[in-house]
């Protein structure tokens, strides 16, 4: 794959490739067609959010001004064909070139950028992006167990649909530290979605039973005993991914340093 990553002084595109230095006039030519639908969709969007005055005030984490440039952004990326879904990183440099300024924020790091972010946020429905605040949404897709894995936004979406009313300042707070114990070291593409799952419920069922102590136990003391928990039953997360306990039973175990 190919894309536009910059213009000349003369206004030429300026191309990188997945290969490296060098390029066909074929991939060239697929890179400025991408380019240019970017641009073309994103400057529809810029003008649409200026026309309706959503540009001129609460920008800067505003959610709902996210999920529209990532819904621009997925409509792009599924739909042109002009994208190799496994080059992604590529499709960012040529997208930041047309990005309305305003929406624009800085990558956190290399795994961590922010108009990916704005790309998995509109993976939800509108409603739903909704529930949190942009520093939530980023404290999530921050983390070890979930900064690489799609399969815990399918997981989300769905704990979203059953439980709409859990997912407070505190719900995300603890849930995201109970997935970094739980899956900090593990490559998560090794296990089967089913697998997965029952870690994710696991952290969600640890979840909540400590949000239960948060009017009591003030956050970095409660966070400390989540994780002497957590270690101290660590072993029995081989358990729950293989069927041999339940999500609710480890989570038992791990509440025990809440007595």
């Amino acid at each position: 794959m190919t894309v536009v990553v910059k213009y000349d002084q003369e206004g030429k595109p300026q191309y990188r490739s997945a290969k490296g230095v060098g390029s066909t006039e074929a991939e060239r030519a697929r890179a400025r067609q991408l380019d240019y639908l970017l641009k073309k969709e994103l400057s529809s969007l810029k003008k649409h959010l200026s026309k309706t005055g959503l540009l001129k005030k609460n920008i800067k984490g505003n959610v709902a001004l996210y999920w529209e440039m990532g819904i621009v952004f997925r409509k792009v990326f599924f739909k042109s064909g002009l994208i190799d879904s496994s080059e992604k990183h590529l499709y960012w440099l040529n997208a930041r070139l047309h990005a309305p300024e305003e929406l624009m924020a800085k990558d956190r790091g290399p795994n961590r950028m922010h108009l990916e972010y704005c790309f998995r946020l509109a993976g939800f429905s509108k409603d739903k992006a909704m529930k949190m605040k942009w520093g939530e949404w980023v404290y999530l897709f921050d983390s070890p167990g979930i900064n690489r894995e799609p399969r815990f936004d399918k997981w989300l979406e769905k704990e979203m649909q059953y439980e709409p009313n859990k997912f407070s300042r505190d719900d995300i707070r603890i849930l995201t530290q109970s997935i970094n114990k739980l899956l900090g070291n593990i490559e998560t593409k090794d296990l089967s979605d089913t697998q997965l799952m029952r870690c994710y419920n696991s952290a969600w069922s640890v979840k909540e039973i400590f949000i239960t102590k948060t009017s009591e136990i003030q956050n970095d003391p409660l966070k400390e005993i989540l994780k002497r928990g957590i270690e101290k039953w660590y072993t029995k997360l081989g358990d729950v991914i293989d069927g041999k306990i339940t999500e609710e039973e480890f989570a038992q175990l791990v509440s025990q340093v809440l007595n």
